[in-house]
């Protein structure tokens, strides 16, 4: 398993269970029952948790068709994690410059995960949207909008290794841009899974 699909996994995977799970998330016939009928209903939850579900082969067969019909959904519903998600699943097939624009949706829904996921997206050693700066700036914001200290204390260390690529002149020009951002997303709450 190589790099990408081995974060891919990973991520879905704390997405899926970390975000919009529905109060059933067993993989009793009954349970997946509901979930298929609130996502036929158009929930876009439901329509989100059945995708990952189908994605990772959670409760059944995987159907990488279905879940991305059904993640496309809940997504044009705006539903920040499904958006993310499609995010995540175009990153992990290379298709990086693509992701980035879902990851900045998500980021502009309140999506803390987009924040950082443009910043670490930037800062793919191997991508061809490789920007240092832009990986720095993103990644600053993430940290400044982070609320839990472990996962601050990991966009710090991820960003400490950014900087060491920055010249004096790139970090200021980082810095800039990261002000910017800051100042753009300054009205954005957090998104909050109300559930």
């Amino acid at each position: 398993m190589n790099k990408r699909d081995l974060f891919f996994s990973l991520a879905i995977l704390a997405a899926s269970v970390a975000h919009a799970a529905p109060a059933e998330t067993a993989c009793t016939p009954q349970a997946i029952a509901a979930l298929e009928s609130q996502a036929a209903q158009g929930d876009s939850r439901a329509q989100y948790w059945l995708g990952t579900q189908l994605e990772l082969g959670e409760c059944g067969t995987k159907d990488p068709q279905r879940a991305n019909s059904l993640l496309q959904q809940s997504a044009a519903k705006n539903f920040p994690p499904a958006v993310h998600v499609l995010g995540i699943m175009l990153r992990r097939d290379g298709k990086d410059a693509e992701a980035l624009k879902y990851f900045e949706r998500s980021a502009e829904l309140g999506f803390q995960h987009g924040f950082a996921d443009m910043g670490f997206t930037y800062g793919l050693r191997d991508s061809p949207v490789r920007d240092a700066i832009l990986s720095y700036a993103w990644l600053t914001l993430a940290i400044s909008r982070e609320s839990k200290a472990p996962l601050q204390g990991y966009l710090e260390t991820t960003r400490a290794k950014i900087t060491r690529a920055l010249s004096e002149a790139e970090l200021v020009s980082a810095k800039s841009v990261a002000e910017k951002l800051s100042a753009r997303f300054s009205s954005i709450p957090a998104w909050v899974d109300n559930q």
